[in-house]
């Protein structure tokens, strides 16, 4: 059997995504996005963390390469610069070839290093360098050094490291504060979104210069220096049109690089958990949201019971007025709740939460440190209150199922645990839902009992009378498209999944699908049934020409070119003529669709 390693290698990603897309997730592996990464019966499921966080599954079919991710950009079946990043992080040390997967022409400027063998395989310059005259080397570094602040700064770390001495601290600040312009952009406005990636190319350089503070040994320094960008990104809310989420990424970095010099350098843990309260309470962005628990090993009992003795003011400070509403309190609740995980005490995280916790991702969090105490009965307790209190929100509890399949199996009892999964999908079917039974319990006969289970509940919803209303392509292309069953759109799935085309096809036509699910229906039936695909293909083109959005014609003109072909292959051009004389007239003032049909000699 192939390997997912094998069957996602560098150069079929590459053929798989394109050049921009491939590049993009390339980018994405390298600067540590892909988070959560598992591996189980066959499928490789991950986090990747982009504008918001995707969850991104591949796998095999027959030896073939399948995907699938939660991203827009992958609705139409495109392997994403989400599935990239996963893809890759199955080898992520094979830097070399995923590069060189890339054509030279669209290799992307500044690729990560990886060991100097593409600019210099002979280790030519390394010998050079080795036999430079002290004097001469000296002269370049220092000439360099000039232009270079990074590297000034680096080198001036390192020499009052050796002798016992800090960087200079207003210059650092000052540095900082110059990146994120705060005072030169609240004179004259907005950082706008065209000029956002400028502006954050200077702060992402001077966070590596903090990296490189930090790696010169002097960590308090680097630490101090982090808190103070992370203010200033903060500031940086009220002036920056942050729709990409730049801020967000800058205060993640800076959190990441404050533990590590807090790890390395070991401040004292009273002053330091007064330090963090004032950061994560001040702070909008979140990347010092339960800073506490981060920073358990570094604060120790002292610096924990500081924190709790800090926090004690801003708890009363929170209390709910008699409207139930109170300033500040979420911040509050999440150093609260940071302390109490930090501590290992899952009664305190009871007692922060409140012992008629409702949220399941609480809930969880309860759970796993009651688990974590040796305390397994009480947390699956919490986890069967949960689930059962909450069944008809099935997708809301991916975690304490997960979890409690985990307990139930340790203790074996796996029918039960496979139990927890069929009551998911009954409540909530969906594809994934279905994959999730498959992984549970592969031996098992599943498409045929979910199948059963789809066609009742859509029978119970139709009253008793089989199909529903009759779902037209066209009508879910329409401006209000009807809603169609949770089971329908399921089922439809799960077939296409099996490679059941013809039978999610019929069910599709009694019951409804999702517009892109019609769009894969005509792609995968076309080629012998051309008029159902024109059915589909043609509402779906004049639904996005109706659109008005100029960007989206080109996809609209790729449909009718499909159109044009599979009349063709009828013997019905006429049909084809008919649409295009229909687009021709109804939009006839639309100059970027008229030039993108005359490019097609129409």
């Amino acid at each position: 059997m192939v390997s997912l390693t094998e069957l996602f290698d560098a150069a079929t990603v590459a053929r798989l995504a394109g050049p921009r897309a491939y590049q993009r997730g390339a980018g994405y592996l390298i600067d540590r996005r892909v988070e959560t990464a598992e591996a189980r019966g066959g499928r490789l499921k991950a986090t990747v963390r982009g504008t918001m966080p995707y969850a991104v599954e591949l796998w095999a079919d027959r030896g073939k390469p399948q995907w699938s991710c939660t991203c827009p950009a992958a609705d139409d079946g495109s392997f994403c610069k989400h599935c990239v990043a996963t893809a890759l992080s199955l080898a992520p040390e094979d830097y070399p070839s995923v590069w060189a997967a890339v054509a030279a022409s669209d290799r992307p400027s500044g690729p990560v290093s990886h060991g100097g063998s593409d600019d210099d395989p002979n280790g030519e310059l390394a010998e050079f360098v080795k036999g430079l005259a002290p004097e001469r080397l000296s002269e370049i570094v220092l000439d360099r050094a000039q232009t270079d602040w990074r590297l000034r700064q680096r080198l001036l770390a390192e020499a009052r490291a050796a002798r016992g001495a800090g960087p200079d601290l207003a210059d650092w600040r000052h540095r900082i504060d110059h990146a994120f312009g705060g005072r030169d952009y609240m004179t004259r406005g907005l950082v706008t979104h065209q000029e956002e990636s400028g502006w954050a190319m200077a702060v992402d350089d001077v966070i590596d210069g903090l990296e490189d503070l930090c790696e010169a040994g002097q960590h308090d320094a680097a630490a101090r220096l982090c808190e103070h960008a992370q203010r200033r990104a903060d500031s940086a809310i009220d002036y920056v049109d942050d729709s990409g989420g730049r801020l967000t990424d800058f205060s993640c970095r800076l959190s990441e690089l404050h533990l590590r010099a807090c790890e390395a350098g070991r401040p004292d843990p009273v002053e330091l958990a007064g330090r963090l309260l004032e950061v994560e309470l001040d702070s909008e962005l979140g990347g010092f949201q339960r800073s506490a628990a981060s920073y358990a090993d570094v604060l120790g009992e002292p610096g924990l019971a500081a924190f709790r003795k800090g926090l004690e003011p801003h708890l009363e400070q929170t209390m709910p007025d008699d409207d139930g509403w109170s300033s500040g309190a979420f911040a509050v609740e999440q150093a609260l709740v940071g302390w109490a995980l930090g501590s290992g005490d899952p009664d305190a995280l009871i007692e922060a939460y409140g012992p008629d916790c409702v949220r399941s991702d609480h809930v969880l969090e309860i759970a796993q440190a009651l688990d974590r105490a040796g305390r397994g009965e009480e947390a699956m307790v919490w986890a069967r209150r949960s689930l059962a209190e909450r069944g008809n929100r099935s997708w809301q509890l991916d975690g304490l199922r997960e979890f409690l399949a985990r307990m139930l199996r340790e203790r074996g009892e796996d029918n039960d645990a496979v139990r927890l999964f069929w009551d998911a999908f009954v409540s909530s079917p969906s594809l994934s839902a279905y994959r999730r039974l498959l992984d549970e319990d592969p031996g098992q006969d599943w498409l045929e009992r979910c199948r059963d289970e789809l066609h009742s509940s859509l029978e119970r919803t139709a009253g008793g009378t089989g199909p529903g209303v009759l779902a037209t392509p066209a009508l879910a292309f329409a401006p209000l498209p009807p809603a169609v069953p949770a089971a329908a759109v399921a089922l439809v799935d799960i077939l296409l999944f099996e490679g059941m085309v013809n039978d999610a096809w019929v069910v599709a036509n009694d019951y409804g699908c999702r517009a892109q699910t019609w769009l894969t229906l005509a792609r995968t039936r076309g080629e012998t049934h051309a008029l159902d695909a024109i059915a589909v293909y043609e509402p779906a083109a004049l639904a996005i020409i109706e659109r008005k959005k100029a960007n989206q014609y080109e996809t609209a003109v790729d449909l009718l070119v499909r159109v044009r072909r599979l009349a063709d292959s009828t013997g019905e051009p006429a049909r084809f003529a008919s649409l295009l004389e229909r687009v021709r007239t109804e939009h006839k003032t639309k100059r970027k669709l008229k030039a993108l049909l005359e490019a097609q000699g129409w």
